[in-house]
């Protein structure tokens, strides 16, 4: 199976050895999106609630990028700097999906730089 990297221009790319996304068959994974300025990687937002807009922004720009949209997303995984921060994250969240919603896992784990917030995700583009 072929694998192919996606890569959107108003998303960062990787800052490593990883693509922001790979589609393979009729899925495209993405890896661990933050609040990051697409050109100077600089962290946007300081609370959970513009750090988690600006990562759905990041996410919806990658998702197109690779042919989808946040309806195909079928799994994803949220890693919050302080648990704390679930409930504000959880209001924001909602904006962006509808039921039924995607299954998902969130915990509370350390980040790399000071980012409040990483989600990764999973959409499915292949045809019922």
């Amino acid at each position: 199976m072929a694998r192919n990297a996606v890569v959107a221009e108003d998303a960062p790319s990787g800052a490593g050895p990883y693509s922001p996304a790979i589609r393979a068959g009729d899925f495209l994974f993405l890896s661990g999106i933050g609040a990051l300025h697409p050109v100077t990687h600089e962290i946007i937002g300081e609370d959970i609630a513009a750090q988690t807009r600006h990562t759905m922004s990041n996410i919806t720009a990658i998702l197109k990028a690779g042919g989808a949209t946040l309806d195909d997303v079928v799994k994803m995984d949220v890693y919050l700097q302080n648990p704390q921060d679930y409930e504000a994250f959880n209001m924001i969240y909602a904006e962006y999906f509808s039921e039924p919603y995607p299954a998902r896992l969130t915990v509370g784990a350390g980040q790399v730089w000071e980012m409040l917030i990483k989600m990764d995700c999973v959409p499915y583009l292949g045809s019922e």
